[in-house]
């Protein structure tokens, strides 16, 4: 996984020895308001982290893929008192209980870093997701975050990693603009569609 891969292999049985694993199916929530302080870090599969606005609707907050881990801000002091995370699709996840991380930041400088890098990639990525939203046009939203994962990707094929209900929550939409637009996308000669897997036709 991305976050222990500097370490050392006695370090890595280390982290082995103290992290509990467990199989998740689609739908089963992970954590939640009041839960314990602890790391999830993604093996399999995909989380999604979201929060309740007063009327009970769900707000997306991020969406984490294998190698990435959620958690960190209760490690840290800060947790979100909101936040909520559940599976996506059948998962496998890790624990490593609050106690026995700090103990493995203080005894592995080189964990403490690669968290700090890692934090900071998740924290860039929810400023692009606020960048989204800031712009009032749709269009413009799902262009930008198509544009985003076409970058990433490095490739001009890209699949949607999760739902389309899942996309139109991040991006402050419905699915139902959101079929709207990728069709106009497509008929304008932008994009090729199958599933969830789209292709730039153009730069």
């Amino acid at each position: 996984m991305p976050l222990f891969a500097d370490l050392s292999q006695s370090a890595k049985d280390e982290i082995d020895a103290l992290t509990q694993d467990r199989q998740l199916q689609k739908g089963e929530q992970i954590t939640r308001p009041g839960d314990g302080e602890r790391l999830v870090v993604v093996a399999h599969g995909l989380l999604k982290t979201y929060q309740l606005s007063a009327s009970g609707k769900e707000q997306l907050l991020s969406i984490t893929k294998p190698g990435g881990y959620v958690g960190e801000q209760a490690l840290l002091g800060a947790p979100n008192p909101n936040a909520y995370t559940e599976a996506l699709q059948a998962s496998t996840v890790c624990f490593i209980d609050r106690s026995d991380f700090t103990r493995l930041l203080l005894d592995h400088p080189r964990l403490s870093v690669a968290l700090l890098t890692a934090t900071a990639k998740k924290i860039q990525r929810a400023e692009q997701q606020t960048g989204y939203l800031a712009d009032e046009s749709v269009p413009d939203r799902i262009q930008a975050y198509l544009q985003d994962l076409r970058t990433e990707a490095g490739t001009d094929t890209v699949t949607i990693p999760f739902a389309w209900k899942e996309l139109a929550n991040y991006l402050g939409t419905t699915p139902e603009t959101m079929s709207r637009q990728l069709k106009i996308m497509t008929t304008a000669g932008m994009i090729s569609r199958q599933g969830k897997t789209i292709t730039f036709l153009c730069q």
